[in-house]
């Protein structure tokens, strides 16, 4: 009797160091789940907020004077396309009938001089390309290391990024796209918005929001500390469709009759689609991905902090 007791003692006491480790580490978790979800809902917001109050439009307040005004017009066949960079103002673009893009940027200020900040326009043979220059920044083309802003800032002189700071010009576009040309549009600071457009879309902003529409895809939406929604009606040879933020919701309106790959993704916001997907949950987010109709094609949502829509375009 004593050789079984002292058997099925240790079995006890063995069970309840097993039971508190248990325990233990299912607090630990607890902490670190509550911790990283503290972080995702309130640390990258505030750092996201305070990035667009030290890039903003008028970070010192008061009331904006306007300046002057650059207009331009230009033939663009199908098939090309435009690109639009800017660093701190909207970007808004509508569509015409013609064959001719016209563009108008509008330049605001409170106290800087608006000479600071030029607006060119560079044709090429793909296009054209058309960038508001703060003073320090000369380059404007289709290259890829004029449009990443990551690299540029990286690559640039801290002066050049504090000069930029303290300036308060802001440039605002409104472009009218003829149909059928594609459209590369960029800001760091401001929203973009697109309509009726009818060709391929490439729009990012670092912060502000993002809304677009074109009748063919592929497109291409995102921002980092702002609201993402992207309408694709037909899609071309590809229509591969790309829609994200890091601080805000993200929704894509797509065909009825979708031909796609589907993943999207969220860490605190929840996901709800019109087509048949499989939604998991984790700790800390949600996952989101199926195949639609016979797929193919790629459909990339994703957000760090939002609730993401995928919805049927009607």
């Amino acid at each position: 009797m004593s050789a079984f007791w002292d058997t099925w003692r240790k079995e006890i006491i063995r069970g309840a160091a097993l039971f508190c480790a248990v325990l233990a580490i299912g607090l630990f978790v607890n902490y670190a789940v509550g911790r990283g979800r503290q972080i995702v809902v309130t640390s990258i917001p505030a750092a996201l907020r305070d990035l667009r109050s030290e890039f903003g439009a008028d970070p010192g307040g008061g009331p904006r004077s306007t300046g002057g005004t650059w207009i331009y017009k230009a033939k663009l066949a199908p098939k090309q396309r435009l690109s639009v960079r800017n660093t701190r103002g909207s970007i808004m673009v509508g569509s015409t009938s013609g064959d001719t893009v016209q563009i108008t940027a509008v330049k605001t200020y409170r106290s800087s001089d608006t000479g600071s900040v030029r607006v060119v326009a560079v044709p090429y043979d793909g296009g054209i390309a058309v960038c508001a220059l703060w003073e320090g920044d000369d380059a404007c083309g289709p290259g890829e290391s004029n449009w990443n802003f990551r690299e540029r800032r990286h690559g640039e002189s801290d002066l050049n990024w504090r000069g930029r700071r303290h300036n308060d010009v802001a440039v605002d576009f409104t472009v009218r796209l003829p149909r059928n040309v594609g459209l590369r549009a960029a800001t760091f600071v401001g929203d973009v918005h697109v309509t009726g457009a009818r060709a391929p879309l490439d729009v990012r902003t670092v912060s502000g929001d993002v809304d677009a529409v074109t009748a063919r895809g592929p497109a291409t939406a995102e921002s980092k500390n702002g609201n993402v929604r992207i309408r694709v009606e037909t899609f071309g040879d590809t229509g591969d469709v790309s829609a994200s933020t890091l601080n805000g919701s993200v929704t894509a309106e797509l065909p009825a009759q979708l031909d796609a790959d589907v993943s999207a993704k969220t860490v605190n916001g929840s996901i709800a689609s019109d087509y048949p997907l499989t939604v998991s949950g984790k700790f800390m987010g949600h996952d989101a991905v199926g195949t639609v109709g016979r797929g193919g094609r790629r459909v990339r949502l994703e957000t760090v902090n939002g609730s993401i829509k995928l919805k049927k375009a009607v």
